[in-house]
């Protein structure tokens, strides 16, 4: 499974990179630059409701409710460029009678130097850290001693950390491909049952997995036509102790803005990771390729 996955990622890898070759212009982002540094960021809020009556096509009252925070901060001094973005993402669901559930959670923190080489090359230095915000549940199992939905994640559980060294090649303001054969990925859970558990890959008893390998960290933005910006980050880790088992993060983002303040986005984002256990739609436990996707209509602001 991990083969096919790799297969498949190294495939959309290598259409992104036929796009990207004709690509010169990345999509437009609100900041404002102190000294060396350039600063800015955005906020999202999204709502949708439906709310029925007597309908007799049956159904359920629904409201969701997400936000989105991305702050940003890079600094251009002499050859280095230090670039830092934090993403906040959170959402809730509240269906029927039912208790509000959340949809969304994700506090993600990326740190990348950039040393001039060349026009297109680049020594780099990357940090990348994700986790989440509040505790996550599988409503479909009942803990036995709490009579409550099973807890199955919390903040720090997981966490992931990976930092790592190599170069980066930019053709265009819109790309940028790393390629860090010095990585080291750290795995978290911070949490007593979960890690006595081994959940997310560490061993059981332990709190924090560390492995070394190969980090690509592939990158593209670009207003497509006036108003659509398409977004997208895949992340590669393959790890030298299996070099054939690789860990995907793909986040995608289309923007749409209506005006200043009224957008609509379509986001899909793919994760899969050998050593976490899912369980499938099937009903079946073991690694799976998790696929989220949204369609958002809502208020954005950015500064």
């Amino acid at each position: 499974m991990g083969r096919f996955c790799g297969s498949v990622f190294f495939g959309a890898f290598l259409i992104l990179v036929q796009g990207v070759m004709t690509a010169q212009d990345t999509a437009a982002v609100d900041s404002v630059a102190v000294g060396p540094w350039e600063t800015g960021g955005s906020v999202a809020v999204n709502f949708n409701q439906v709310a029925l009556s007597n309908w007799s096509g049956g159904g359920e009252n629904t409201i969701t409710i997400g936000g989105l925070v991305g702050l940003m901060g890079h600094m251009t001094e002499g050859k280095g460029t230090w670039a830092n973005d934090l993403e906040l993402g959170y959402g809730v669901t509240k269906i029927g009678d039912a208790d509000l559930r959340k949809s969304n959670d994700k506090l993600t923190f990326v740190s990348k130097y950039d040393y001039t080489a060349t026009n297109t090359l680049f020594y780099s230095a990357l940090l990348d850290f994700r986790t989440q915000m509040t505790d996550g549940f599988d409503y479909g199992r009942i803990d036995s001693v709490t009579g409550e939905p099973k807890k199955i994640s919390e903040i720090l559980a997981p966490g992931y950390l990976n930092v790592g060294a190599g170069m980066t090649w930019k053709p265009t303001s819109s790309f940028e491909l790393l390629l860090a054969p010095v990585s080291n990925r750290l795995i978290i859970v911070l949490d007593d049952e979960l890690s006595a558990a081994g959940a997310f890959g560490v061993d059981p008893g332990e709190k924090i997995e560390s492995e070394l390998g190969a980090t690509s960290r592939l990158k593209f933005a670009k207003e497509l036509v006036e108003n659509v910006t398409y977004d997208s980050k895949l992340n590669l880790f393959a790890p030298y102790e299996d070099f054939t088992t690789v860990v995907v993060t793909w986040e995608n983002l289309l923007n749409l803005r209506v005006n200043d303040f009224l957008t609509t986005s379509i986001s899909l984002e793919v994760r899969y990771d050998e050593a976490v256990d899912i369980t499938r739609d099937d009903g079946s436990v073991g690694p799976a390729t998790q696929i989220k996707e949204a369609l958002a209509i809502g208020v954005g602001y950015s500064f």
